[in-house]
């Protein structure tokens, strides 16, 4: 009885070495990457020593630099996706999807993105390629605020491109596999401009207060204009987990519009409440004029909306 148990132990323990060995095998086994990657400004322009004033300025290049042909050191032509970590890799610092950082190659050049990708995209003056903006990603824990950015091939991603991380074991990370990946890492000085996150309420019971169990309503669109009067970055959408919409904000005041929806079925709906940094604002409305001041971080503006009742329709 004993032996055989023993001799199941054995066996156990060998399939699952032989499992591990497979597995690291693996990701051993990726075959390198060709080509080069490099952080640009939008227009491609290279930045000295590779420091940026704010993270929302680094855009992804690829291929050639300033004065080479387009097609050196070009990246094979096919879909990738990219991430932003610290300098080792550990710590995934990109927020949104895998799917969402994802872009084609095509003549050794960024042709634009593909798939889910939906990043703000600019043109390489240099060579006309496409650049891919990395942002939104989170601050670096490195000391000397240094970031790396990696690419890699679709058909080489560990994991599940619809999740923000895919764990994938002693040697990937987050999915990437470095022999299948390129990399490059880059600079950001401290103290980016501030941020807005903008969220949307259903207000249940019509009190003007986020209340239990009220939920966050995502891809609720709305509108900001800037100091100016211009409208940034086009229609936007409700967020329904922490984060920002719009980066790098200059100081000044900013009008937020809840967008027409033009669906009849949501014209039920009216404004209970604007909540400004956790403080409710009176007479709440669908417009609200949010002021970034140089010393902000981060502003955070909630909408909620109750629904009329039969009887008032």
């Amino acid at each position: 009885m004993r032996i055989a148990l023993c001799r199941k132990k054995l066996l156990f323990a060998s399939v699952l070495t032989m499992l591990v060995v497979l597995a690291t095998t693996q990701l051993q086994a990726a075959p390198p990457l060709p080509g080069a990657i490099f952080t640009t400004l939008a227009d491609g322009t290279r930045v000295n020593q590779n420091i940026y004033q704010a993270k929302c300025d680094v855009y992804l290049d690829g291929g050639p630099g300033p004065t080479a042909p387009a097609t050196a050191a070009g990246l094979p032509d096919g879909d990738y996706y990219f991430q932003v970590t610290d300098p080792s890799g550990k710590t995934l610092l990109s927020t949104d999807a895998v799917g969402n950082r994802q872009f084609a190659v095509s003549g050794g050049v960024i042709s634009g993105l593909s798939g889910l990708g939906n990043h703000v995209t600019g043109v390489d003056s240099d060579h006309g390629a496409v650049t891919v903006q990395l942002c939104p990603f989170l601050d670096t824990p490195n000391r000397g605020g240094v970031y790396k950015v990696w690419v890699t091939l679709v058909g080489d991603f560990v994991g599940d491109p619809t999740q923000v991380d895919s764990p994938c074991g002693r040697g990937c990370f987050h999915g990437f596999i470095p022999a299948a990946s390129k990399t490059d890492n880059f600079k950001v000085k401290a103290g980016d401009l501030p941020c807005l996150a903008v969220f949307k309420f259903i207000d249940n019971n019509r009190n003007g207060q986020f209340d239990e169990p009220e939920d966050f309503l995502a891809a609720w669109p709305f509108i900001i204009f800037g100091p100016l009067g211009d409208q940034i970055n086009g229609q936007l959408f409700t967020l329904t987990e922490p984060g920002c919409v719009v980066f790098n904000l200059e100081p000044g005041l900013y009008r937020v519009v809840e967008a027409p929806t033009f669906d009849p079925a949501l014209d039920i709906f009216f404004v209970t409440a604007n909540i400004l940094d956790g403080k409710v604002l009176n007479n709440p409305d669908l417009e609200v004029l949010v002021r970034i001041r140089k010393k902000d971080t981060q502003r955070t503006l909630i909408f909620g909306n109750g629904e009329l009742l039969a009887e008032e329709r």
